[in-house]
């Protein structure tokens, strides 16, 4: 039987980060940032988005830079799972799906959430922003690392950003709603590599069963 590597994005699919990452890293830098303006920042990848965000930054020096980094780090690092997701990892992996992350996260904003949570085991690679920027190219270091073929790869993300590098990458991909973005904001575009939307960490269990 071919191998099947599941791909996550981290934020919003697996851990309930969204708000947190919004309030506590975006909000502080640019006080004026509105949820819908975050919302929207978050159907392109973000590392090109930031570099371009047209709000005025807040002034702070490198030690408050510092202490709010760390602060960051190790608040979101004892934020849960959703409902459902730790045992529906833990049944991929025993089924010997290749588990792999792929995030946009620095490693200091998601190596310890998963050390907390005591899931690193379930997953083969963690593929973070010190690999690359570029999830583009992390699909294409991840499909080269278990020589696999694409259809034999899923990615799970809750951004229409992801979805859009997936598709670039020519990656099948499944979109939840928990997260960032609602079924209505996936709806607004037709992708090629879209095969699923789902509501429920059920119905994404469901469809990995079928796939």
């Amino acid at each position: 039987m071919p191998k099947k590597v599941i791909i996550f994005d981290m934020d919003g699919v697996l851990f309930d980060t969204v708000d947190f990452v919004y309030e506590n890293f975006f909000k502080p830098m640019y006080p004026n940032i509105t949820r819908e303006i975050y919302k929207e920042l978050s159907c392109e990848n973000v590392f090109e988005v930031m570099s371009k965000i047209n709000l005025p930054k807040k002034l702070e020096t490198e030690e408050e830079k510092t202490i709010r980094l760390q602060k960051y780090a190790e608040d979101k690092s004892k934020l849960p799972l959703f409902a459902g997701v730790r045992e529906l990892l833990e049944k991929l992996h025993k089924q010997d799906f290749i588990l792999v992350i792929n995030t946009s996260a620095v490693n200091r904003n998601c190596l310890p959430i998963f050390d907390y949570s005591k899931t690193m085991h379930l997953f083969d690679l963690v593929a973070s922003a010190e690999l690359s920027k570029s999830k583009v190219e992390k699909f294409k270091i991840i499909q080269e690392k278990y020589n696999v073929d694409k259809k034999n790869i899923l990615f799970v993300t809750d951004t229409v950003g992801d979805v859009k590098e997936a598709e670039e990458a020519e990656i099948p991909t499944i979109a939840v709603t928990w997260g960032t973005h609602d079924r209505d904001y996936f709806n607004r575009y037709k992708f090629s590599n879209l095969i699923s939307i789902v509501d429920s960490v059920k119905e994404l269990e469901e469809f990995i069963e079928n796939f």
